[in-house]
């Protein structure tokens, strides 16, 4: 495990608005039928351009998609099918598991059990609940509390494979079998204890050696930013994965995102923390993601959960946005660089119990919307971008 802190940079936001904050951002629900709405994933599933959307339902017990309308229809509720039922589910991501050309639905569920939605084929019956058909993978049952699953190529062999995470020590990943229908034949590979009450999971790479790690962020049992680096298809990936410690190991963290941030082609990492009224930015300052330098950056309030990162006013400046558990949705953006000037906050939202959060031009409107979910109220919504 390596562990390097380069520096420690504190700055303070400023509590005054922006003066573009005097445009108000307008909030639109797409689906406010039941409760529980858990976070949302974008992919194109049918081919037109438009991002569509995969969502689970925790209350609900059950996993929906939605199919993007087009942007005339995107502030009415938009075309939705229930794909399956999926227990308390906490993440639903698409993927085309099978190979068929359609597009599939992985829930994981604190069922300890992650669930496959085998989409049907043609297309034409997408939106028909009865076409779908929902199996369990056998060898994550009774591991622990799934929350998050990310398909992508691990070892070079068949179909996509999963890396999975949830709340508890094992970080894994999924062997795609020759038949991937045949879910008996999912192998699961251990490849960290680092792992705890899951929040972010994502794959990127880390390190630029051209395969793709996992970078994730824990609340609890293990909290913290780290990544574990994929040693390669011409290495035994099933063994563990080398841990590289990001920041500190006290505190509890919400979601993470990367980006380039200062434009020196090294990624930067960003996570908000759950336990403490802050937000890090970890700094890369080498190619291979093991020297770091934390920018801490001052919020109104803990309990910061969602992340995105974006030009959401056009300003050719990256901004940051932060969703607060249980009242807000704020803009960071500053006045200088990341490392030098100063942070303004605008708030966009309030109310509700808000998860992560996506920027995503909804309406094609020419700026960054802002997309979540409210799970104790407005559920799957979207705040309008006033820019343009």
């Amino acid at each position: 495990m390596k562990f390097q802190l380069f520096a420690t940079i504190t700055f303070l936001s400023l509590t005054g608005m922006s003066p573009s904050s005097a445009q108000e951002w307008q909030l639109h629900s797409i689906d406010n039928v039941g409760k529980g709405a858990d976070g949302v994933r974008f992919t194109d599933v049918n081919h037109d351009g438009l991002l569509d959307i995969a969502c689970g339902w925790e209350e609900a017990h059950e996993t929906r998609a939605y199919l993007h309308p087009g942007a005339n229809h995107v502030r009415k509720p938009w075309p939705k099918v229930v794909v399956g039922k999926s227990g308390r589910v906490e993440d639903a991501v698409f993927c085309d598991l099978d190979g068929d050309g359609a597009f599939d639905v992985i829930s994981a569920s604190e069922d300890k059990k992650i669930l496959i939605h085998w989409a049907p084929e043609p297309s034409d019956d997408f939106l028909n609940p009865s076409a779908w058909e929902t199996s369990v993978i056998p060898s994550s049952v009774g591991i622990h509390n799934w929350m998050i699953t990310v398909p992508l190529q691990i070892d070079g062999k068949h179909g996509p494979d999963l890396l999975a995470a949830g709340k508890g020590n094992q970080v894994v990943w999924f062997e795609s079998p020759p038949d991937a229908r045949i879910l008996s034949d999912w192998k699961m590979h251990v490849i960290s204890e680092k792992g705890g009450w899951t929040m972010g999971l994502t794959a990127v790479d880390m390190d630029a050696d051209g395969d793709l790690d996992a970078l994730m962020s824990i609340r609890t049992m293990n909290p913290g930013v780290r990544w574990l680096e994929n040693p390669g298809p011409k290495s035994d990936q099933t063994k563990p994965w080398l841990v590289h410690e990001i920041g500190p190991s006290d505190t509890a963290m919400g979601f993470v995102s990367v980006a380039d941030l200062d434009q020196d082609e090294i990624l930067d990492v960003v996570s908000p923390a759950m336990s403490e009224k802050k937000l890090f930015i970890y700094r890369g300052m080498d190619h291979s993601a093991t020297l770091w330098e934390t920018i801490e950056v001052q919020l109104p309030k803990d309990r910061n959960k969602g992340i995105a990162i974006g030009d959401v006013n056009n300003d050719e400046k990256t901004d940051l946005v932060v969703s607060q558990e249980f009242a807000e949705i704020y803009i960071l953006q500053h006045d200088g660089d990341i490392k030098n000037g100063n942070w303004d906050l605008q708030k966009i939202a309030s109310g509700g119990k808000f998860d992560d959060i996506t920027l995503y031009d909804v309406d094609n409107d020419g700026d960054l919307d802002v997309f979540t979910t409210d799970e104790r109220g407005r559920q799957v919504i979207w705040c309008e971008n006033p820019t343009n």
